[in-house]
This record gives structure tokens, sequence and C-alpha cells, in this order.
């Protein structure tokens, strides 16, 4: 999350000096989400993510792990 938000503010700033100060409102924004997620102890980002296919738990099925461990 941390990489993310870094990136974006870096990409914010750049884009603001090289091709239009407006573009610099987007490392505000993210500015701005990363305080109130320090003060909320709330994190928007992670609770998107939590909720993508590939983030939620499977049914597990011990006989089958447990065969292909013996078959190992």
């Amino acid at each position: 999350m941390r990489l993310t938000a870094g990136v974006i503010v870096l990409l914010g700033l750049l884009l603001g000096l090289v091709v239009d100060p407006a573009f610099q409102l987007i490392s505000a924004g993210i500015a701005g989400g990363l305080v109130f997620s320090a003060l909320s102890n709330t994190c928007g980002m992670a609770a998107l993510l939590a909720k993508l296919p590939h983030n939620r738990p499977r049914a597990a099925d011990l006989e089958n792990t447990l065969a292909a461990l013996r078959d190992r």
C-alpha cells in the first residue's frame, strides 16, 4: 500500500512540474487519504483489495491435501 501511494505521489509531483501544476492535486489527494487513514485507523485501498476474488478464503479439503502430500 505504501509503495503504491508513494509512487502515485511522486508521479503527481513529477507531472505537476513537467506537464501542468494541476497534476499536483493527485499528490494532495493521496496525502489527504493517508492522513485520514492514520487518524481513523482504516485503509480504503486495503478494504478494496480485500474484496477481490483472489483474497477470499476457499474451503479446505483435508483429504485431498493429505493424499497429495502422501503421493510425493
